[in-house]
């Protein structure tokens, strides 16, 4: 049961993914424009300078750390559900799946209005989904102490 669930939440993200790539460049450029107008008034409202950002970066920026956080979380779902299914590889097998993904996923936008594929995007995913294995190997290598609540 535990591994068909985890199979079922790779998929559901996989879905996610995908539904997020089909959205048209211009809707996708709005979501984007939004969260940098909030961001832009949260550092107007903390004191910082608005001619110390550059709203332009601040969305380069936010779109790639975006792609480098959802495929972050879609390697350590494929790590789990791989794991589970008793893979002896999983972590090498998860990144090179998360990274057959993306380039999937990039091709995926060449169908979708106002977008178009980015081997760099292919690049930045397969980055987030390595980031994801290092954040799992730092958690797995904590002292034993430090991972119990004290109490």
């Amino acid at each position: 049961m535990k591994k068909a669930a985890a199979w079922a939440l790779c998929a559901a993200w996989m879905a996610l993914i995908f539904f997020m790539s089909a959205m048209p460049g211009d809707v996708s450029g709005e979501q984007s424009g939004t969260i940098v107008d909030l961001l832009l008034g949260a550092l107007e409202t903390a004191g910082v300078a608005q001619e110390a950002i550059d709203p332009a970066m601040l969305e380069l920026l936010l779109r790639k750390g975006a792609h480098m956080a959802e495929y972050a979380v879609l390697f350590v779902l494929l790590f789990r559900a791989l794991r589970l299914s008793g893979a002896r590889h999983p972590g090498l097998t998860a990144l090179l799946m998360s990274a057959a993904y993306a380039a999937t996923d990039e091709f995926h936008q060449m169908f979708s209005e106002g977008r178009g594929p980015s081997p760099v995007d292919v690049l930045i995913d397969t980055a987030g989904a390595g980031g994801g294995w290092g954040v799992l190997t730092l958690l797995s290598k904590r002292p034993k102490a430090l991972s119990k609540k004290e109490g």
